[in-house]
């Protein structure tokens, strides 16, 4: 179980109550629902992720939402639905769009999803004040496969969104081998996991996430 880490974890990609248990049970305060209108694997329509984030809601579990680029009106729509705390959305949304969003859901955390090929700086630093947390992907999702940076080639964007005082989530490829090499490197607020811990059924898989928290309890 996790005890008292310096380091955050975000499980994201959940599909089940089995993964939601096993998230309680090992104290894991954060898990993350992928709309079905985003690329990439583990998607869920609104109907399932609504009723995941009811049983988070049971065990206390911060439940984030990720969406794609849509109108403010369709998100507004989606996030009334499904009752996330958090909502990763595109930094597509300009800064009124998310205005919006904090007057309509008073209590809802904004977050934005970064990834290396779109990093517009002029753009966090509009919406600075808006923005609660970034989650920052090393991964970038098409239609067909899935690319992937190295740590070392995003420091520098990495490194200006931690100036704007925010908390960010580094994800993407991060597993029990190099979690601490992203760790000493980008000294994130917290680690944002998906696949490598998962078994073929996309449950959290105890054996793999037990060599993580190892790997974390040493900070």
């Amino acid at each position: 179980m996790i005890q008292n880490l310096n380091v955050n974890l975000k499980v994201c990609g959940i599909t089940n109550s089995e993964s939601i248990m096993t998230a309680a049970a090992n104290n894991i305060k954060s898990l993350g629902f992928a709309s079905d209108n985003l690329f990439g694997p583990n998607t869920c329509n609104d109907d399932l992720i609504k009723n995941l984030i009811e049983e988070c809601d049971e065990y206390k579990i911060e439940s984030v939402l990720l969406s794609r680029y849509q109108t403010t009106m369709e998100l507004v729509k989606q996030i009334d639905y499904t009752k996330p705390k958090i909502i990763s959305c595109s930094y597509f949304f300009k800064k009124p769009e998310l205005e919006s969003l904090k007057k309509i859901f008073k209590k809802l955390k904004i977050g934005i999803a970064v990834n290396p090929e779109k990093f517009n700086k002029k753009y966090f630093f509009a919406v600075e004040k808006i923005v609660d947390i970034f989650y920052y992907d090393l991964n970038v999702y098409g239609k067909k496969n899935i690319k992937t940076f190295s740590l070392k080639d995003c420091l520098d964007q990495i490194n200006y969104l931690k100036r704007l005082n925010k908390p960010i989530y580094v994800g993407g490829g991060i597993n029990h081998n190099n979690a601490k090499f992203v760790i000493d490197n980008a000294e994130p607020s917290g680690l944002d996991i998906s696949r490598s811990l998962k078994d073929s059924n996309n449950y959290i898989c105890e054996n793999k996430l037990n060599k993580l928290i190892k790997t974390l309890s040493t900070y």
